[in-house]
């Protein structure tokens, strides 16, 4: 796996999954320091109350959103990741990683998988999953 030119990191920002998809980061790193990209997409389990807001919505959203921010800044200066190349959007995680992967020029998504089965994987859906059938690089699933 080496000749990566430009590494995207799908952070989950949940520091025991995150520690395992950095480690791989960085051993890709070491084989041809490529350029390191990183997107943290935050889900909202609901829309209620956004289209009238709510106050106490809208500052749950920007508490969730000042939080991903300080954890990626962590996880960026630990990578040594450019502020330009920190990505934190917001909606479904499995659209967002694919659209900065494509916007960044990616060739490599290294990316976090649950390995979940049956009725999880149904109505939780499967980020990594996702990514590996519809990217247009590769993608490096690592077991959290």
């Amino acid at each position: 796996m080496s000749g990566y030119k430009h590494i995207l990191v799908a952070a989950d920002l949940i520091v025991a999954d995150d520690n395992l998809v950095l480690k791989r980061v960085k051993d890709l790193k070491k084989q041809g320091n490529p350029k390191i990209s990183i997107i943290h997409s935050v889900e909202y389990p609901s829309n209620y109350g956004e289209s009238y807001e709510v106050p106490a919505f809208v500052e749950w959203q920007q508490e969730l959103e000042n939080s991903a921010k300080e954890r990626m800044i962590k996880i960026s200066k630990d990578l040594s990741i450019a502020k330009e190349d920190q990505h934190l959007r917001i909606g479904q995680a499995k659209y967002q990683i694919l659209e900065v992967a494509e916007e960044v020029g990616a060739d490599l998504i290294v990316v976090g998988s649950h390995a979940r089965h049956g009725l999880g994987l149904l109505f939780l859906g499967s980020t990594a999953n996702a990514v590996l059938h519809h990217a247009k690089c590769d993608v490096l699933a690592v077991r959290v």
